[in-house]
């Protein structure tokens, strides 16, 4: 029975339970569905949402990783993510981000936007009665510091069985006293342990999971994580740090010491002008940022904010005393971008049209990084440190000046997080400007080197991935490593055991006239996936040319077959905590001095392993067996 009044039916006998908001079961589809309307490639989000589902309602998992590269649209899919997790029935919701308010802002905006019912809000916006959540559903985000999650967790104490999505979870989230008794949990790890509580769900999202992985933070488990594969316009690590010699973009590298930085750093900023000069001659007419990280103390930054300020303001004024001679400085850069003339009255022309963002200052004001992160100026300029490193994302980022380093080891994952130039940047890839010091552009390449070769044993279900490190970098802080479950290999890397056959396992490393790749390809095809791993066959590829002669291919020798000092277990699966790799069987290979090493060392009773050494550095390869 239904009564016409106005524009409005009113339904008799209505349960209206099934209609206060609820949008049905389609949030996830329709998200899809808005961004192919856009013409946006969503292959990788379907298949890691996809993924995701399946781990929780198939294999039950409840912690696990999705992991994918810097920049590659990771909010994105966590969107698509929420509603799908809605879709299914799950009532709440709770995104954690790192302790800033302008990330936070910018998700928080992003996740708005989506369209998602019901709304995402801060947990400051939930009811102040916990009792009022009931028979709804939520989405919350909260940042990850003590004071919002204990004030979350006063909110969320009647409920149960909560889905916790953990953006750049290796940061904060792991406990940073593993090493410690129980009860000696670092803050933030505690408070996110008990808003999981013993019902809940924990995913982690992050492009540089080995901490997660070797910390074994809220007992995640790698089997089950999702490769979030970038999209098909994301530029990565393969164009930025490419193994060739040739750069597809420009790159100036420099010797950096405290009389040069300030004049380094000027002439960086003359180029970005003059590359946004000329993009927008070629018609790319859009604003551009840039981004200065030099240090990670505030004090610093503001030394930078004044040089930049500085040559905007004397390039902004033709009666200003330095004028002259900085605009002959710009005439002269702008020759390399095109015809100087164009390009340098074209800079004069716009010079006012700029933005400064100086972050984690003395005195920040929370917002400002929008202006940057999606510029609103012709040239815009970023300052600053921790912030810039990580999280934010930066939309048409033109030029970087990195001269960060560290007077220790570089720990893998934080250096990973500062490449800022990842991204959508395959309109203006070729123009794209990094200036940074010869031996930190060579660190930050290694890191990445040893970072892509775990992930490569991830992505073909390899089991327990496998962190290189070595005398300059760690695949993360020392003090998150659980060393209860985690053994450091001596710089060797063992595959799988396979059936010993001496007369062919000699054969295939006679190195007789060929070279690596030919002696490479017999090995690869007479073992399988599991005792030759694509992923290191792949990694030896990329250093090689043809006619290299850079690896060692050593003969087979028994392990443990004259040896009292094995136990039993050792010699059956020939393998040892501190290793088997010798350094004396460098001198006992064809060519010593080659930087990497194949052997294959059997027990005497009809098995075999093959093993990979990297010889040049104290490299370590490190795994989690628990």
């Amino acid at each position: 029975m239904r009564a016409y009044i106005g524009d409005v039916f009113y339904m008799n006998a209505t349960d209206w339970s099934t209609i206060v908001g609820k949008s049905g079961n389609n949030q996830y589809e329709n998200r899809v569905a808005a961004l192919k309307s856009k013409e946006i490639d969503t292959s990788s989000i379907e298949a890691t949402v996809d993924q995701t589902i399946q781990n929780l309602q198939q294999q039950e998992a409840r912690s696990f990783v999705i992991f994918g590269e810097p920049q590659s649209g990771k909010t994105e899919m966590m969107i698509a993510l929420n509603a799908k997790l809605l879709d299914q029935g799950y009532p709440i919701i709770i995104n954690l981000l790192t302790d800033s308010v302008d990330l936070l802002d910018q998700s928080l905006k992003r996740f708005r936007g989506s369209g998602l019912n019901p709304s995402p809000k801060q947990f400051s916006d939930l009811p102040s009665d916990p009792k009022r959540l009931r028979g709804q559903e939520w989405v919350v985000f909260c940042k990850k510091n003590a004071r919002d999650l204990e004030k979350l967790i006063e909110f969320l104490r009647l409920e149960s069985g909560l889905i916790v999505v953990d953006d750049e979870a290796d940061y904060a989230s792991p406990d940073g006293n593993v090493n410690k008794p129980e009860y000696d949990k670092t803050k933030i790890n505690k408070l996110i342990s008990d808003l999981i509580g013993k019902d809940g769900i924990y995913i982690g999202v992050t492009a540089t999971p080995a901490r997660l992985n070797l910390n074994n933070t809220f007992d995640n488990e790698s089997e089950r994580w999702v490769d979030f594969v970038p999209h098909p316009f994301y530029v990565g690590q393969d164009f930025f740090f490419p193994h060739s010699e040739e750069c597809g973009y420009r790159l100036h590298t420099f010797a950096v010491d405290e009389g040069s930085e300030r004049a380094e750093i000027q002439k960086a900023i003359l180029h970005f002008l003059c590359g946004v000069a000329e993009l927008h001659q070629l018609g790319k007419n859009q604003n551009f940022t840039m981004l200065v990280h030099t240090s990670g103390k505030k004090v610093e930054h503001a030394e930078d904010v004044e040089l930049i300020q500085s040559t905007l303001a004397t390039l902004s004024n033709a009666s200003s005393p330095g004028f002259e001679g900085l605009r002959k400085k710009l005439w002269n850069i702008a020759s390399q971008y095109g015809d100087a003339d164009t390009i340098g009255i074209f800079v004069l022309r716009n010079i006012r049209k700029n933005t400064l963002v100086e972050i984690n200052s003395r005195n920040p004001k929370p917002g400002k990084v929008a202006e940057i992160a999606n510029p609103t100026s012709l040239f815009s300029f970023g300052v600053g440190g921790n912030i810039i490193s990580r999280g934010v994302t930066f939309d048409n980022l033109l030029s970087m000046y990195f001269t960060r380093s560290v007077k220790g080891k570089f720990s893998q994952d934080t250096y990973i997080q500062r490449a800022r130039m990842f991204g959508s940047r395959e309109g203006y890839k070729e123009y794209f400007q990094l200036w940074i010091p010869e031996t930190v552009m060579g660190n930050w390449s290694k890191c990445f080197a040893f970072h892509k070769l775990a992930l490569e044993a991830l992505r073909i279900g390899a089991g327990a991935p496998v962190w290189l490190s070595d005398h300059k970098t760690t695949p993360t802080s020392p003090a998150s490593i659980d060393k209860s479950s985690v053994d450091f290999e001596g710089g060797e890397m063992s595959f799988a055991l396979f059936d010993f056959d001496e007369e062919k396992i000699c054969d295939l490393f006679k190195r007789r006239d060929r070279d690596d790749q030919e002696v490479l390809s017999d090995i690869y095809s007479s073992l399988n996936a599991e005792e030759f791993p694509h992923y290191v066959r792949s990694y030896l590829d990329q250093e090689l040319r043809p006619g290299s002669r850079i690896i060692s291919f050593h003969r087979p020798s028994g392990f443990g077959t004259n040896a009292r000092k094995y136990t039993e277990e050792e010699k059956h699966n020939i393998r040892r905590t501190k290793g088997i790799f010798a350094t004396n069987e460098y001198r006992r290979s064809e060519n010593p001095t080659a930087r990497h090493h194949l052997k294959v060392f059997h027990n005497g009773m009809g098995k075999a392993r093959l093993f990979y050494k990297i010889n040049g550095g104290a490299i370590k390869f490190i795994q989690n067996r628990r």
